[in-house]
């Protein structure tokens, strides 16, 4: 049975407009500004940094690692989540037409608004494409490959270097998504009527967790061994599956 477990005051991440674990930690960029990293384990939380207008926060890495910030300007920034230094890379605006993303291994994957899937390296090498006709709403890398939600619900998966795909499930099968992450070798998708959905990403197959309503769930994370989620209301709920 899925529950929910408060792990703030209500309200205090109401201005959350997009997040990402890495390590034991939930880093999050708010309205206004500011960058912020909170212990998941002790809610304890400082500002990483000021100044951002943040887009997409990507983390390269699980236990350790590095962000990546994609800026409403298109500008990508590098960003140490311990002390917070960050280094501009690549030209100014280059990232502008990017609509989902991820990193792994100094790379960043993603899809821009003509469709277009790449495989960029962080230190100044060529983008590769690996292929086209997207239309993605979401875009998760996990253990050599790709998973692409789309904007009509299908979820596919790609491979990181060759670009082949298949479909993940049923076609449309996720199209009642409201928040979804990769936890542990599964992918959580919070649906409309309030169940979490579990595919695990090794065999395909597929649950639906129920107990707590999750329906006001709208960002979720996967921080120190748990799935976190941020509710409407800007509470921050630890989720136990």
């Amino acid at each position: 049975m899925v529950s929910k477990i408060q792990e703030s005051d209500v309200g205090v991440w109401k201005n959350t407009v997009t997040g990402v674990g890495l390590g034991r930690k939930l880093f999050t960029y708010e309205e206004g500004g500011t960058l912020y990293s909170t212990s998941a384990k002790y809610g304890t939380f400082k500002a990483l940094g000021e100044g951002y207008n943040t887009r997409l926060l990507l983390a390269d890495g699980t236990d350790e690692g590095l962000l990546y910030a994609i800026e409403e300007s298109g500008t990508l920034y590098q960003i140490d989540p311990t002390s917070g230094e960050w280094e501009q890379i690549g030209e100014d605006g280059a990232w502008g037409d990017v609509v989902a993303a991820d990193a792994a291994d100094g790379t960043v994957y993603y899809v821009d608004e003509d469709g277009g899937l790449f495989a960029m390296p962080v230190d100044g090498g060529d983008a590769t494409e690996l292929g086209e006709g997207y239309d993605t709403a979401a875009l998760f890398f996990w253990q050599g490959n790709v998973y692409i939600l789309e904007n009509d619900g299908s979820l596919y998966k790609v491979d990181a270097e060759s670009g082949e795909w298949e479909l993940f499930g049923a076609e449309g099968a996720y199209d009642d998504t409201l928040a979804a992450t990769i936890h542990q070798g599964v992918f959580y998708a919070v649906e409309e009527d309030g169940a979490l959905g579990a595919t695990t990403l090794e065999d395909g197959s597929y649950e639906e967790l129920t107990g707590a309503d999750l329906s006001d769930i709208r960002h979720l994370f996967s921080a120190s061994g748990h799935l976190f989620g941020i509710d409407n209301a800007g509470t921050l709920q630890r989720i136990a599956l």
